[in-house]
């Protein structure tokens, strides 16, 4: 091989490596270029990260934290009636009946009604008969018998409360479980007890029994906060 040849040969690499040297530093450049920008939009997001942190803190220290409202109940008054008859129906009718009174809430004037809270006291209704008296004070088997007791005992702590009555009947004969003229006879869904809560204040009602005595309470409802 001649020396031209061997000259030509050598400007063709030399050119080959031009060339290579050429795309790499462009590929250099380029990628430089792109991280340059991928470092500007990551420090961007991170400050619009903090920015959108900041302005959480202050939205939360800016915004007071709502409580939730507390409640307290305050006896208001409570009576307790005597069980001179606690046969084992009458026992059964007071147990059912005060089970259902029992936790009422009545809103400030809101008018009570004692039929309307027990229901119908009738043996469809799961009620079983006992002694009662009938409209001229004589003693028969009624079904229901015993809601008078729980009813009178209601009337008594509505009365220590200084409720409004509304409507109240008078049994046909004394009853001694409450102090004369103090009691209030019922008998779905003629007679009943009514009155209205004149507190100004949302009331519970609470009533137990047990073998000896029949107990109701009412607490008027607060908010503490």
């Amino acid at each position: 091989m001649d020396k031209e040849t061997n000259n030509n040969i050598f400007e063709k690499i030399l050119s080959v490596i031009g060339i290579l040297i050429l795309v790499i530093l462009i590929l250099y450049v380029i990628y430089k270029v792109i991280l340059s920008k991928n470092i500007f939009n990551t420090d961007e997001t991170i400050s619009t990260d903090n920015t959108i942190l900041e302005n959480e803190v202050n939205d939360s220290s800016s915004t007071p934290i709502e409580k939730e409202p507390v409640f307290v109940e305050t006896e208001l008054a409570s009576f307790t009636s005597t069980l001179y008859d606690n046969s084992e129906n009458r026992m059964f009718n007071i147990q059912k009946a005060t089970e259902i009174l029992n936790n009422t809430t009545l809103k400030a004037g809101e008018e009570f009604s004692f039929n309307n809270t027990v229901g119908p006291m009738g043996e469809e209704n799961g009620y079983k008969k006992a002694n009662g008296f009938d409209s001229n004070g004589k003693i028969i088997q009624i079904a229901g018998a015993g809601m008078c007791q729980i009813s009178s005992t209601v009337y008594n702590v509505a009365l220590l409360s200084n409720m409004q009555i509304t409507e109240r009947h008078p049994h046909s004969r004394r009853v001694y479980y409450v102090p004369q003229d103090k009691d209030a006879t019922v008998y779905y869904p003629d007679l009943d007890l009514k009155f209205i809560n004149t507190t100004g204040y949302d009331i519970k009602i609470y009533s137990s029994t047990d073998n000896y005595s029949v107990t109701v309470t009412f607490k008027k409802i607060e908010q503490s906060n």
